[in-house]
């Protein structure tokens, strides 16, 4: 079961009185899902509730219901400041060892994600020598160490170039489980989605088929032609 729900959701850090998320109602079983909008629309404040983050974490109120059934794992767009073991290896090792998989089943994950996110040859390597791409992958494969039935992924495309960008969709479009990936840079993954929530100052503004976009706000950045074809 990967099921996530929200009930007239309103949200606010504890240092604000504005209400980041407002009325947010969205029913999200197994899907694909980008959550975009432009900076401040709550994109990143939506992963954070959904992973249970956002009170317990940030602090802060919150109205309305969650429901999340299913395991989740949450990549932050600022993912290198939590991986805290020297190497990928160890990063991996440390989190399966703690999930209380024996050292065999532990080798045979970290061979399965390696190979899965293409980090196999740097396993051994320092962490503070590889690059911001194979940071994230390390990150990512992280997450996945825990068996999620919800990836959640904010900006994910933020640090990498259009090459690697287009290598990660290809790795998550692997990955058997709901993914929901809050960005604003939407020409890689056209083909990765099926369901477009766009937030707007902390609302919910369009929630439908990735080919039923409406006319989108100047600051999404959304060719359609790479997406669409020239038919759109």
């Amino acid at each position: 079961m990967a099921l996530i729900e929200t009930i007239n959701l309103y949200y606010r850090y504890p240092t604000s009185d504005k209400w980041i998320l407002r009325g947010i109602n969205l029913r999200i079983n197994r899907e694909r899902v980008v959550v975009a909008g432009g900076t401040g629309s709550g994109k990143t404040t939506l992963l954070r509730v959904i992973s249970g983050l956002a009170v317990r974490v940030y602090g802060g109120s919150m109205l309305g219901e969650v429901r999340v059934e299913g395991r989740t794992a949450y990549v932050p767009q600022n993912f290198d400041l939590y991986i805290l073991m020297p190497t990928a290896r160890e990063e991996l090792a440390y989190i399966l060892a703690s999930q209380g998989l024996s050292v065999v089943e532990v080798e045979a994950e970290i061979r399965r994600l390696s190979d899965l996110l293409g980090i196999r040859e740097v396993l051994d390597q320092s962490i503070m020598k590889l690059s911001m791409g194979q940071r994230q992958r390390v990150a990512i494969a992280s997450a996945l160490s825990l068996r999620p039935d919800i990836l959640l992924l904010d900006e994910p495309f933020a640090h990498i170039d259009p090459r690697g960008a287009l290598e990660l969709v290809e790795i998550l479009a692997g990955v058997d489980a709901t993914i929901i990936i809050a960005e604003h840079k939407l020409r890689y993954i056209g083909d990765l989605v099926d369901r477009l929530v766009l937030l707007e100052d902390g609302v919910v503004s369009y929630d439908g088929l990735i080919g039923e976009i409406p006319t989108l706000s100047p600051d999404i950045e959304w060719p359609l032609k790479l997406i669409l074809g020239d038919d759109c």
